[in-house]
This record gives structure tokens, sequence and C-alpha cells, in this order.
């Protein structure tokens, strides 16, 4: 009979608990597990906060959701899903305004509709934002309907 070892009695590479392996692999089922880290994944505990730290954290959340609601937009954008791409562009800023690439993104989309008072809008407030935006105005298709526009070159000026 096969007696466990008490915890002064082990070796020093042993591990007190079966589910401990060298390789790192937990052998629990998946429930084991998050009946364990339950409280640890939840974000806010039981303990009440004050309004201020609250705000503080909510204020933090948003502009996580703003980033979200960018790359979001970035990516229906890269799949050619325009309507859906300014739709989230346009939350994201709204919950982000400094988000100069998003801005951009809403100029080229708008440009390429031909929107133009929308487009050259977008495009001055990501400008604003960002001064990198005027070369790549310069250079990318998207701004192909407004090359040789006075407002549009003006702005890249």
């Amino acid at each position: 009979m096969h007696l466990q070892k008490s915890t002064e009695e082990r070796r020093p590479g042993m591990f007190p608990y079966p589910y401990e392996r060298r390789s790192g692999r937990d052998r629990r089922s998946g429930s084991e597990r998050r009946r364990v880290g339950e409280a640890a994944s939840f974000p806010f505990d039981d303990e009440e906060m004050d309004q201020e730290e609250a705000e503080q954290k909510a204020a933090q959340m948003s502009l996580h959701l703003g980033d979200l609601w960018k790359h979001k937009g970035k990516e229906l954008f890269r799949t050619h899903r325009y309507n859906e791409a300014k739709e989230a562009l346009l939350k994201a800023v709204e919950i982000k305004p400094q988000l100069a690439d998003a801005w951009y993104v809403i100029a080229c989309i708008e440009a390429m509709k031909g929107e133009k008072e929308g487009a050259l809008a977008r495009l001055k407030k990501a400008i604003e934002l960002d001064q990198g935006f005027k070369d790549k105005a310069r250079t990318q298709s998207y701004f192909k309907k407004l090359k040789g526009d006075e407002d549009f070159e003006k702005l890249l000026q």
C-alpha cells in the first residue's frame, strides 16, 4: 500500500496538489477552474465603491470601448463593408474623439462615396490630431475623387 507523504517529507521537486504538474498543464476540469477563479474573473468585487472611484472605472472602460469600436470599424473597412465600418468608427470617435486614424478612415469612406464636405471635415480633424495624415491623403487612392479640388489641395498645404 502506497501512503501519501506529508508536506515536510516531500522532495523539493514534488508538487502538493495532484493537478499541478511540471508541464504546467492544469488537469482540473473547466468547471473546477471556473469555480476557483470565479471571484478573480469578475472585475468588480462586492465592496462598496464611492462615486468618484466608480466614475473613474467607467471612464477607463469607455476609453477601451472606443478602441474596440475603432478596431471593428477598421476591420469592416478592410472587408469592404463601408456603411457598417462608418457606423462603428463614428461610435468610436463619439466615445474617444482623439482617435486620428478613425477620423481618417471615415474621411476615406466619405471620399470614396463622393461626399466632399463630410470627407474634408473628417480629414481636417484627422490632420489636426496627426500631421502624418497629410502625406497619406496625398498618396492614397481613396481621395482620387477629390484630387484637383481646391479645398482638398488647400487642406493638404
